[in-house]
């Protein structure tokens, strides 16, 4: 007998049903697998250049022996890589597929992408292709999948859904946007890169080996360009958020993941004299510059609070370009204790990624603001009244 009684359980399966439905409306994994699929194409195709052809089957590296010695890294980049691919596929196909037709489907999409890429490297002389990178990618694809499969019921994540249709925009208008924000994060895996700067001065990174001592001075035109990409981060998490304290609370966890991603890359990737130079004075007085102006912000209707973060999502991407001696990518190297090739492309993914975020974020603000018009929503800021006066209203959609 269940002492819950037989009308609990009514309540339950409705509940649950409504959920699943409701997770069946989302197309957030689809976006963020999309965005993570084209990081995964430009790591192993870049530099896109120096194309040749290899006098050689195309297939041929799969007939290749394997080799006698293995770095434990490569090993570990090329399995780890594929694992959110698989993860994000599975979760978006469980919404129309049973969860294991869903994984074999994301896997064998997983397997298809690296065989397509591992090919396409045969004609790249600057990248190696390699049967065990196959096996591997296709490895973690699979045990994404395993993942999704194991966890994609879980309360978790229905709350995860509850938290994301409570605190921001309505309907799928946020969805585009929180991918970005997921994507924008590879920006900071870099930590020869300071925090919350999309580029470095070759006059202020030390390079350990070289003797190299950065100046005492401080760079106000880096402090700036911290400024301005702080700014611009915090008002495009602003402009996704329903209320004021909804958009204070995600930008203050937005800078502290970021800080703690610099912090735990730093340490295990970096020489130990060189493990905190993605911090500086003018980083921290960039920051606390940035996010003030962003708080300012707050009283802001919607509309302006877009079109600004559509500005300073220009004038970071701008930023890029004032300095006049950006890092070459071996440079960028030195001051990691690994010298193994994988390095190359993880800071160059790092570094394009910050390159290019900008202008995609600038775009889908300007498409924010186009598509806020034909809803109910009112135009106005995080948790402030719109012009006419009424507040925001906080319930989900």
């Amino acid at each position: 007998m269940n002492p819950a009684g037989p009308d609990t359980e009514v309540v339950t399966r409705v509940v649950t049903d409504f959920r699943l439905q409701q997770a069946r409306g989302s197309r957030l994994a689809w976006y963020l697998a999309g965005a993570y699929l084209l990081v995964i194409v430009y790591a192993s195709l870049s530099p896109f250049s120096g194309w040749a052809t290899p006098g050689v089957p195309p297939l041929a590296f799969l007939d290749e022996p394997w080799p006698r010695r293995w770095q434990r890294f490569d090993l570990f980049i090329n399995g780890a890589a594929y694992l959110p691919l698989g993860l994000l596929l599975t979760l978006g196909m469980m919404r129309y597929l049973r969860p294991w037709l869903a994984l074999v489907l994301a896997t064998v999409a997983g397997t298809v992408l690296s065989l397509a890429l591992e090919t396409a490297q045969m004609y790249l002389p600057g990248r190696v292709a390699s049967s065990i990178d196959l096996l591997l990618n296709a490895a973690g694809t699979l045990l994404g999948a395993l993942v999704a499969v194991r966890t994609g019921r879980m309360p978790l994540w229905s709350h995860v859904r509850d938290v994301r249709r409570r605190w921001c925009v309505p309907g799928r208008i946020a969805e585009p946007g929180l991918a970005l924000v997921a994507l924008w994060f590879l920006t900071q895996l870099d930590p020869s890169l300071p925090l919350m700067s999309l580029r470095a001065l070759s006059a202020s990174l030390p390079i350990p080996g070289t003797g190299f001592i950065p100046p005492s001075t401080f760079s106000v035109r880096e402090s700036l360009a911290v400024a301005m990409n702080t700014l611009a981060v915090c008002l495009f998490v602003m402009a996704l958020m329903r209320q004021r304290w909804h958009a204070l609370v995600a930008m203050l966890s937005m800078l502290s993941m970021a800080a703690m991603i610099k912090f735990a890359t730093g340490l295990a990737m970096l020489r130990a004299e060189a493990a905190y130079i993605w911090l500086s004075n003018e980083v921290l007085a960039g920051i606390v510059t940035g996010a003030a102006l962003a708080a300012l912000m707050l009283a802001l209707p919607r509309a302006a609070v877009t079109g600004v973060g559509i500005l300073a999502l220009c004038g970071s991407f701008l930023s890029i370009h004032l300095y006049e001696n950006p890092l070459e990518p071996v440079e960028a190297l030195r001051p990691f204790r690994w010298n193994y090739g994988q390095l190359l492309n993880y800071t160059g993914l790092a570094r394009a990624v910050a390159e290019l975020w900008p202008l995609a974020a600038a775009a889908y603000l300007f498409w924010l603001r186009r598509a806020l018009r034909k809803t109910a929503l009112p135009s106005a800021a995080p948790g402030l009244a719109a012009r006419g006066g009424s507040p925001v209203d906080g319930r989900a959609n």
